[in-house]
């Protein structure tokens, strides 16, 4: 069992059972990458080839309980390379209201996609997300940050000739030691 203070940053182990889902089983694995590659892009947003802002609205639902909640969020996106594959580093928060006065979510997040490179007016996208959640309300489901892991897949569409796009997501995931969620996201991107 690892104590840390709030101030202290921390990455904990956790013995993986027979059972565990996938997602569960991937979680360092996949938090180690999303973290790795982001240290290694952070000098690049200055000389990314394209910067766009992301304004996005959220539904998600509980894949156990079927609960839903709604919200937005906002987020930079910077994308660096050519063809043949693009890659896209978006910093984000994220707010989500249960149904039914239910509790409140507030996520910090990181995600990174993986996009064909060109510049066709339709770009399909994967990637993963790790993120640090806060439980909110009357309600609240949990105190302090807990660790959130998703994947995502999705596509971006370019509006005429004009700087905005519009962006339609499918994300799965879930927030430590709470379930598993299906997010859908539409939105729009500005060009900066």
């Amino acid at each position: 069992m690892c104590s840390h203070s709030p101030k202290a940053a921390y990455l904990s182990v956790s013995v993986h059972k027979p059972g565990d889902s996938l997602m569960h089983r991937l979680s360092l694995p996949v938090s180690a990458s999303v973290i790795a590659l982001a240290a290694a892009l952070l000098p690049l947003p200055a000389s990314a080839q394209q910067s766009q802002i992301d304004l996005h609205g959220s539904m998600a639902v509980g894949t156990s309980s079927h609960n839903k909640s709604w919200g937005g969020g906002a987020g930079a996106q910077f994308t660096v390379g050519d063809k043949p594959v693009k890659v896209s580093l978006s910093p984000g928060i994220d707010y989500l209201k249960q149904e039914n006065s239910g509790p409140s979510q507030t996520s910090l997040s990181l995600d990174m996609n993986v996009q064909p490179g060109g510049n066709s007016p339709v770009t399909p996208y994967v990637g993963a997300s790790a993120s640090a959640n806060w439980s909110g309300g009357d309600n609240k489901q949990w105190e302090g940050s807990r660790l959130g892991l998703e994947a995502m897949a999705g596509a971006q569409f370019k509006l005429g000739s004009s700087s905005l796009s519009a962006k339609a997501e499918e994300r799965f995931g879930y927030v430590k030691g709470q379930e598993h969620t299906l997010t859908t996201r539409l939105g729009v991107l500005i060009s900066l």
